[in-house]
Order: structure tokens, then sequence, then C-alpha cells
């Protein structure tokens, strides 16, 4: 998928619905898959990680607005922020010993986040 000749409106417009769709779908299974206690904890980890997979999009749509970013590696260096980014956080709540639950609540939303990726790629024919 080529950022550089993405309409950047429609595709906010369609990670948010998948967003949306996501949070619809998942709040009644996770009644059922979460216990109670910890499902807070759970839609933190949920939260948390869409909120790093938008700040990374959208600083991956900066290069658009500064060409010289995009000639300077600045998209391969936000493949490897991103990674080491949601390393860290991961290790971060593990070495804290948060419970399971937020780790897979994070570990859930960064699946979504790459399977809506893929969706954008094939339905964007790139």
């Amino acid at each position: 998928m080529d950022f550089n000749t993405l309409n950047i409106l429609r595709f906010r417009l369609h990670y948010f619905t998948y967003l949306f769709g996501s949070l619809l779908l998942g709040i009644p299974i996770s009644k059922y898959l979460v216990e109670d206690g910890f499902r807070i904890l759970f839609w933190i980890g949920f939260f948390l990680s869409f909120g790093i997979q938008i700040a990374i999009l959208e600083l991956r749509f900066f290069a658009r607005k500064v060409s010289s970013l995009a000639e300077s590696g600045f998209p391969l260096f936000t493949v490897f922020l991103s990674f080491f980014l949601n390393l860290g956080v991961l290790a971060a709540i593990l070495f804290l010993d948060f419970p399971f639950e937020p780790v897979g609540g994070f570990l859930i939303a960064y699946f979504l986040h790459l399977l809506f990726l893929v969706f954008a790629s094939y339905f964007s024919g790139k």
C-alpha cells in the first residue's frame, strides 16, 4: 500500500469505522471470554495498542507533507519505531506484572490493525 497516493480522509474514515466495528463486536465477546474483574484491563490494553498504531500511522502520513522526509528513509524509520515501541509497551506491561488480560487486549488490537492494513492493501490494489 502506497501511503503517498492514498486518500487520507477516506483511509481515516475506513480505519475508524473498522475500529468502531471491532469495538462493537468485541464488547459482547469480551463478556464471555474475559473475567469481570479484568475486563477493564483488557480494554486498556486494547485502546493502548490502537492509540499507538494510530500515532504511528499519522507519523507515516507526515512524510507526505514534508517531501524531504520521504527521501531520507523516514518511512523505514517509522516501521522500526513501530516494532520497538510495540515491543517496549508489551515488555513494560509484562515487567509490571499485570495479568494477561491487558497483554491479550494489546495483541488482539495489534493483529486487528495488521488485518486492516492487509484488507486496505488488497482493496486499494497496490
